[in-house]
């Protein structure tokens, strides 16, 4: 992935704009990695949010069944949104090479919250291959100073 691509996706995500410029990037290697961990960090929160209250919204009683299909739609449209936004930071993260220790931490937030699934059971009843791979994310989000959750 190019540079001037990854920007196009920052420029297009970010809500604040962006402020990344050739001379930010030269003092920083990692600028663009952790602008784009910004970006997803803010919309994994986002769509945590949204499929919290999809979830709450489905296990309302309703009284009948077009209520609740008027209630799902717009939901289930912003979830996709959401998604579809993700995707392209999603993969700007994983074709970037990390340079420093902060970039580092960006790309194991990432992987930890690809899988997450590492994270629903205690350490000791994964398998060895799922326990070795949990514990070098962890240990490489506590050297970049990154919270998993």
């Amino acid at each position: 992935m190019s540079l001037d691509e990854t920007l196009r996706i920052l420029a297009t995500v970010e809500r604040g704009g962006l402020v990344l410029d050739e001379q930010a990037i030269e003092r920083d290697p990692d600028a663009v990695l952790v602008a784009l961990g910004r970006s997803f960090e803010a919309l994994s929160a986002e769509l945590a949010m949204l499929q919290q209250q999809d979830a709450q919204s489905a296990a309302a009683p309703f009284d009948e069944p077009s209520s609740v299909v008027a209630a799902c739609a717009p939901a289930i449209e912003r979830i996709e949104a959401v998604l579809g936004s993700l995707d392209p930071i999603e993969r700007a993260i994983m074709a970037i090479p990390a340079r420093t220790v902060v970039g580092l931490g960006v790309k194991a937030r990432h992987a930890a919250y690809v899988l997450s699934n590492y994270w629903t059971d205690v350490p000791e009843r994964l398998d060895w291959d799922a326990r070795t791979v949990r514990q070098l994310i962890e240990c490489a989000c506590s050297v970049a100073g990154v919270k998993l959750n």
